[in-house]
């Protein structure tokens, strides 16, 4: 280094004495250096632009004719290869770049100016050279030299030296050589060597890279045992697709590695045996243990590309012997199966349909299963991974989802097991015949699910059902489920999937003998089926009515087909209750396809189906509807009669009836009369309690009624809200009852309400009342907590005698109990109930804003809004009053009744609800309703502000009188505010 700068101080002329060493040292330092070494510090920038241009740039003074420009090349070589051997950001990336582009411009030189130093031979020797690290070197740094050699090799390769004729085959093989024995100093090098030489392989034309350089390629190989490892045999697959020549004879089967006479050594080379290993388990000798390998090699994408353009069978064939039972085996460690589940990952992503059923086979599902059961086990994060790429492959390529259900339901419900959503996110991306296939798949898992247990046979058949559900709802398009794209069933008009899916689905759920079903159908499996077919329905009732009485009237028709084989024969009443139905459903289908008919048409096919699932009211609801559309088609008012139906409908635990009945409300409501709107709003007005739910469905308290209890008490469950509920509990068809007393008990009960009644009136609570009768058994009554011995101790006669009055004391509180939950369950039936109704009414008044009808409904909403228990029917009842007064506005259509004292009355009564009191809401309720009258009866006749005027104000003289009012004074603001409004706008006009 010293003479080095004697030299240059020498070149830049005589120096003064006086000059300080530190300004000798900056002028030495010129611009060029200074350019030169930024070349060289861009070249590792982690920005590719900036590295691109600093070895353009290198390149560009490198490539500048002059006498030292060997000598400058020489210098760049050197110090690009020492700067692959730098870890620091990427300086690999950009050396290796660089160092590609200037060993070209060496190689140039070396072999058309005969710079003989420059040649192959001596800048292999020149890498190796400046790749070894000293002995003391640490393993990081050992690592960084191996990894500069191995980047070195690389550029040399993209130099594209290999394509030069006058390049020595010497030179050649001793450069391929070097990369052999760097591969064999590391199990990770000899995979990142095999991957350069194969990327160059397949990368290089063909035509100018002759065969015997790939010859000599396979040559060194061989010669230093590589051929027989994962890297050489992807070699040899690379190298026989494009110089087939060049391969010997004597190394594998036919030159086929992947042939069935070669299976068994491939499958140990794959597991990451090495060659030595392979040859000491052919002869007998003990063998060493594999190569450990934590990701797969390069070889393995290599051989899957060449096996997917085989026939299946070969795939299939080294799949099995490879993965399945070779790293998926029951011995195999934790670290092998984590190798495996990447191979699987990559088979998944890549396979084509035909190889992908095979990929996921099923020593690989219970390794997935077995390892997601429990968070705590090894490889639990690690079997997401062939899940999640599943998932990932349906969404990129549709088609591929029914080949991988397949696959995935090979063990059963692989979600339940795996707590993943894998079966849902391939069932949402399905295609159209993926769809198909998959209900195929479904079905054949449904007849036989090969289970171990009983239990484990109904778990299953439930989650494939529920599968089935779920493919219905995740495509609800109606391209998907109809007529139209090109893959329908024309005779019903539904796409085949579906039409598959509902007859698989009334199959299980109806008939008695469902063909191949090994083990039989149980009841309980039945009862799921059918709750299942309604759920599909229920998402098919969402669609126009044209479209939905497609799905309707096909279910009504297979049921039909099925009736000589239902699990339970339908009694006489039931047959010819169903006869005439079908007659009116033939009826309807003869006449013009009008909306309102089509809503008719809907409401018979979802009547039908309760008959057949013998439900209690089935058959008197489907003969109600039948008188209601002959009473329709003699011309008579049958609107009051299917409002009643409509209702019964509303009441039911299933969300479809809800749906039908919605629809078929809105299609009729300009058809409803006012003793029809009548029946809905007597609804409203019922009590929230037992008594209110007896009234409402007329259950008398005397000896009569005891008979018909439980149809009674079940006519209240069907009130119960089941939004919330799952699936299997709509399938039993049951909901919880507290009742099933006799009729001495309820005449226990009534006493009980009594007493209860008259405890409150008392100011007692019930365990007031509880302890009051208990002290008067035990005789302590008024008796103190500091009383002595002698007054509260007890011979054993006594305590005999006592012990019925305490029997009876007990009864009498378990009684109570009962009642009260009684209670509480019939609020929530007649509160959801209401709900349902104001459902209806909200229907109503959406179309229906300007019938004179709609006024009918302000007292009764506003009353409900006041005496509701449940805040959230409160709200809704407020909402359907909010829903008329806004469509009214928007429209600019008021309700013009010819009886205006009736609307006067109207307003007087609810301003007597106003002084009532009640909530908020209450309050804004009566104030928005007083107004929208007032605004009404204005419209009618200017003349009538006088009299609401006049209304208003005697309301307010009594609120200002009376300091205990209950009526909110911001009804007077909101009335002056309208009134200022109003007569602006007139002064306007």
């Amino acid at each position: 280094m010293a003479g080095i700068k004697r030299t240059i101080a020498q070149s830049e002329g005589p120096i003064s004495d006086s000059t300080h060493p530190s300004r000798k040292r900056r002028v030495d330092y010129s611009e060029a250096d200074a350019q030169q070494a930024k070349t060289y510090n861009d070249l590792a920038d982690e920005i590719p632009a900036v590295r691109l241009k600093a070895a353009g740039t290198l390149l560009k003074r490198l490539s500048a004719n002059s006498s030292s420009q060997v000598t400058s090349i020489r210098e760049a070589l050197t110090r690009l290869v020492k700067g692959l051997c730098s870890g620091r950001k990427a300086a690999r990336l950009g050396f290796s770049i660089a160092l590609s582009e200037v060993l070209r411009l060496a190689f140039g030189l070396a072999y058309e100016h005969d710079a003989h130093d420059l040649r192959l031979g001596a800048i292999t020797e020149q890498v190796v050279r400046l790749t070894e690290a000293e002995s003391k070197a640490g393993g990081q740094e050992k690592r960084e030299y191996l990894l500069g050699r191995r980047f070195a090799f690389q550029a040399t390769l993209q130099s594209d030296v290999a394509l030069i004729n006058s390049l020595s085959d010497d030179d050649w093989q001793a450069f391929l050589a070097a990369i052999a024995h760097l591969a064999k100093q590391k199990a990770w090098l000899r995979s990142e060597c095999g991957a350069m030489l194969n990327e160059y392989l397949e990368s290089v034309d063909v035509n100018r890279l002759s065969g015997e350089r790939v010859q000599l390629v396979v040559s060194v190989l061989r010669e230093h045992q590589l051929l027989k490892t994962a890297e050489g045999l992807a070699l040899w697959l690379s190298i026989a697709d494009r110089w087939p020549e060049a391969l010997p004879k004597d190394v594998w089967h036919k030159k086929d590695p992947l042939s069935s006479d070669e299976l068994l050594q491939v499958k140990k080379i794959m597991q990451g045996s090495s060659a030595d290993e392979v040859q000491e388990q052919a002869t007998g000798k003990a063998a060493k243990g594999g190569t450990r390998q934590s990701q797969p090699s390069f070889a393995w994408t290599v051989i899957l590309t060449h096996l997917y353009k085989r026939k299946e069978k070969a795939f299939r064939r080294f799949w099995e012997e490879s993965v399945e039972n070779g790293l998926f085996a029951s011995a195999s460690s934790a670290e092998r199966k984590s190798l495996g589940l990447q191979i699987v990952c990559m088979a998944v992503a890549t396979a084509p349909l035909a190889q992908l059923r095979h990929v996921l086979g099923r020593n690989i599902l219970r390794t997935i299963i077995n390892h997601r059961a429990e968070p705590g086990r090894t490889l639990f994060e690690a079997v997401k991974l062939p899940l999640d790429q599943v998932a990932a492959r349906v969404k990129q390529e549709p088609a591929a989802a029914g080949q991988l259900l397949e696959a995935l339901l090979a063990e059963g419900a692989l979600d339940q097991s795996t707590k993943t959503k894998t079966i849902e996110a391939v069932v949402q991306n399905a295609s159209v015949q993926a769809l198909q296939e998959i209900v195929s798949t479904l079905t054949a898992r449904i007849l036989r699910p090969t289970a171990e247990s009983d239990a484990q046979t109904e778990s299953r058949r439930r989650a494939y059902a529920d599968i089935l559900l779920s493919m219905v709802r995740a495509h609800r398009e109606p391209a998907l489920l109809f007529t139209g794209d090109g893959s329908a069933t024309p005779d019903c008009g539904l796409t085949t999937w579906v039409s598959q899916l509902l007859r698989a689905l009334i199959e299980c759920g109806y008939s008695s003998s469902v063909e191949n079903a090994t083990p039989a159908i149980s009841e309980g499996n039945s009862s799921m089926f059918r709750a299942r077919l309604m759920s599909c329905l229920s998402v098919l009732m969402d669609q126009a009515p044209g479209k939905a009485i497609k799905a309707s009237s096909y279910v009504v028709d297979q049921l039909q087909a099925t009736r000589e084989r239902l699990q339970k024969p339908l009694n006489k009443q039931a047959r010819e209750t169903l006869k005439s139905a079908q007659k009116c459903r033939k009826q309807m289908m003869a006449q013009s396809d009008d909306v309102a008919l089509l809503a008719y048409r809907l409401l018979f096919d979802l009547s039908i189906v309760p008959v057949y699932d013998e439900e209690a009211d089935g058959i008197e609801a489907l003969q109600d509807l039948i008188a209601s559309f002959q009473a329709r088609q003699e011309g008579s008012d049958s609107a009051t009669m299917l409002v009643e139906l409509l209702l019964s409908f509303v009441s039911k635990s299933s969300a479809v009836f809800r749906k039908l009945a919605e629809r078929v409300f809105s299609t009729f409501a300009s058809e409803l009369t006012s003793e029809s709107l009548q029946s809905l709003l007597d609804i409203l007005q019922q009590k929230e309690s037992l008594s209110g739910q007896q009234a409402l469905f007329e259950q008398k308290d005397d000896a009569e009624a005891g008979s018909d209890e439980d149809d009674a008490e079940d006519d209240g469950d069907d009130l119960v809200d089941v939004d919330d509920m799952s699936d299997v509990e709509l399938a039993n068809g049951e909901v919880l009852d507290g009742s099933g007393a006799d009729n001495s008990e309820e005449d226990s009960d009534a006493s009980s309400d009594a007493d209860s009644g008259a405890a409150e009136e008392d100011g007692e609570d019930e365990e007031a009342i509880f302890d009051r009768k208990l002290a008067a058994a035990l005789g302590t009554t008024g008796m103190e907590e500091d009383s002595d011995e002698d007054g509260s101790e007890m011979d054993d006669e006594q305590m005999l005698a006592l012990e019925p009055h305490l029997a009876n004391i007990f009864k009498e509180r378990k009684k109570d109990t009962g009642k009260k939950q009684e209670n509480k369950d019939a609020k929530e039936n007649i509160v959801n109930f209401k709900n349902r109704v104001l459902d209806l009414l909200n229907i109503y008044v959406k179309s229906q804003y300007g019938n004179t009808l709609a006024v009918d409904l302000v007292l009764p909403l506003t009353a409900l809004v006041r005496t509701t228990s449940s805040k959230p029917t409160a709200e809704k009842a407020f909402a359907v009053l909010k829903q008329y007064f806004e469509a009214c506005n928007k429209h600019k259509a008021l309700p013009q009744p010819e009886d205006h004292e009736a609307c006067f009355e109207l307003l007087s009564e609810l301003h007597l609800e106003l002084k009532l009191g009640g909530s908020k809401l209450h309050g804004n309720a009566c104030s928005r309703s007083s107004l929208f009258l007032s605004k009404m009866l204005v419209a009618l006749d200017q003349d009538h502000y006088k009299r609401i005027a006049s209304m208003y104000a005697e309301l307010q003289s009594e609120w200002y009188m009376d300091a205990k009012s209950k009526v909110q004074g911001s009804v007077f603001t909101e009335w002056t505010s309208w009134s200022l409004a109003t007569r602006k706008q007139q002064q306007q006009k």
